[in-house]
C-alpha cells in the first residue's frame, strides 16, 4: 500500500474529512488530496504532521512491508548494485546525471523508477515464459527507440 493510500485509510478510519485534517495540520486541502491520490510524495515533516493530526504513529505511514517479491531476488542497477541499496539515494542537484564534477553517472532512482524496476523484477520472477518474452521484446524496443533518439539528437 502506498503512503497516499495509508493516509487516506487512516483519515477515513478516524472519520475525518480532508478539510478537518487540513485545519489540524495547516496543510492545504488540495495538497492532502494530491498526497492521497499519489500525485505527490510528502516530506517527512508533512508526514509527521499528518500522523500527529490523525493520532497514529508515523511508522504506520512509512512501513511499506516487504519490498522484494517472495523469492527475495534483488533487482540490480546498471552497475550491478542491489536496488534496495538505492532506495534513499537521489541524484545530486546540478548537472543532470553527474555527481559533482565527476564524470561518473549518479545512481539515484525516483520513486516512480523504483516502482518500475520492482514491477519488471516481479514479472521476471513470477511471470511465465510468454510474459518474460514479452517483457524482453518491450525492453529491446524501448532501447532501440532511445538509441535512435540519441542518434537524431547528436546529428543536430
Amino acid at each position: 500500500m502506498s503512503v497516499g493510500e495509508k493516509i487516506l485509510k487512516a483519515r477515513l478510519e478516524s472519520k475525518r474529512t480532508q478539510r478537518d485534517v487540513a485545519r489540524l495540520t495547516g496543510l492545504a486541502v488540495s495538497y492532502l488530496s494530491r498526497l492521497e491520490n499519489d500525485r505527490l510524495n510528502p516530506s517527512l515533516r508533512s508526514l509527521t504532521t499528518i500522523a500527529n493530526a490523525l493520532g497514529i504513529p508515523l511508522a504506520s505511514l512509512l512501513d511499506s512491508g516487504p519490498v522484494l517479491e517472495p523469492r527475495g531476488c534483488c533487482p540490480v542497477t546498471s552497475s550491478g548494485r542491489c536496488i534496495l541499496d538505492q532506495l534513499n539515494v537521489r541524484p545530486p542537484r546540478g548537472r543532470k546525471g553527474t555527481a559533482g564534477k565527476s564524470k561518473t553517472p549518479a545512481e539515484g532512482y525516483s520513486t516512480r523508477q523504483l516502482q518500475l524496476l520492482r514491477m519488471c523484477n516481479f514479472l521476471l520472477h513470477e511471470g511465465d515464459a510468454e510474459t518474460v518474452m514479452s517483457l524482453s521484446t518491450v525492453i529491446r524496443s524501448l532501447r532501440a527507440l532511445v538509441a535512435s533518439n540519441d542518434q537524431t539528437t547528436a546529428g543536430k
